[in-house]
């Protein structure tokens, strides 16, 4: 009794953590997203990798984080941001951040990653299966777990079990541009970033231009100026993997707003969940075809 009042005095953040550690579906996807991120074998992208899981945020020696009425005012310039530059602080745990509107539960944001590793590798067999493509697994799996990190800093948990919300940045979640901010800062392949860049949408058609406002807006933050390079006209094979990868949030916001509405409100929702297995789970269930 006395270890749950103290729990339910705790900061929101570390009720958070308590809720992570006994959700299974969270447990075993942030296990996975250890092993994957360990499995790669280029040394420097593992350490990168690796680093962005331990600490999902974006890194000090970044531009905007010593300079930041100037990175606001070169993001408005550029028309990047409306309003002000919300840098979050250089906290948030992987392991028990919320996912967003979909995975929206302490260690959604590691279940949505390892979906999402799982996602690109599955299009990637079918790519080499059926148009004889090999597509860089470690690639799709840096970017799977990359793209959506930074959310453990840009949607801190509140009192009242909610996250968020979160700060637009190039016409979409800060989360996003901040990722690929960090991906520069921390050197990674052009290709890559390029990769990360297309979870959110793909170089093709209207979509080019967001990511070339994505990559403006990183650069900026990362770098205090604009990329050197033209915006780019095509993207490597793992960029248009990606982009589907990170397309089950129809599912996931269908299901989780459904559970949200019948499960008990607050931090009890998810006490809930622990015994349900995942708001997905429950929906599926309930559902009559």
């Amino acid at each position: 009794m006395l270890a749950l009042l103290l729990l339910f005095a705790a900061a929101p953040a570390e009720r958070a953590k308590d809720v992570a550690a006994r959700l299974p579906i969270a447990r075993s996807a942030m296990r996975e997203v250890h092993l994957a991120a360990a499995a790669i074998s280029d040394q420097p992208l593992r350490a990168a990798v690796e680093a962005m899981v331990m600490a999902p945020w974006l890194p000090p020696e970044s531009y905007a984080v010593a300079h930041p009425a100037e990175a606001e005012r070169m993001l408005q310039e550029a028309g990047l941001l409306e309003g002000r530059l919300q840098l979050p602080p250089q906290r948030g745990s992987f392991q028990a951040a919320c996912g967003g509107d979909h995975h929206a539960y302490p260690g959604g944001l590691s279940v949505h990653a390892w979906a999402a590793v799982l996602h690109a590798r599955g299009l990637a067999a079918a790519y080499q299966q059926v148009y004889g493509v090999k597509l860089r697994d470690e690639w799709l799996v840096a970017a799977a777990l990359w793209h959506d990190a930074l959310k453990a800093a840009t949607l801190p948990w509140r009192d009242d079990a909610t996250c968020g919300p979160e700060p637009r940045i190039a016409g979409t979640g800060a989360h996003h541009v901040l990722a690929l901010a960090a991906a520069i800062v921390r050197r990674l392949p052009d290709g890559l970033v390029l990769t990360i860049a297309s979870a959110h949408a793909p170089v093709f058609e209207a979509g080019a231009k967001q990511v070339c406002g994505f990559l403006r807006a990183a650069s900026i933050i990362a770098n205090g100026k604009l990329p050197a390079a033209a915006c780019p006209a095509s993207a490597p094979p793992e960029a248009f993997a990606m982009n589907t990868a990170d397309a089950d949030d129809p599912l996931t916001t269908t299901a989780g707003s459904w559970y949200a509405e019948r499960a008990p409100k607050g931090w009890e929702r998810f006490e809930a969940m622990i015994q349900d297995g995942s708001d997905v789970a429950a929906w599926a269930r309930a559902q009559r075809y």
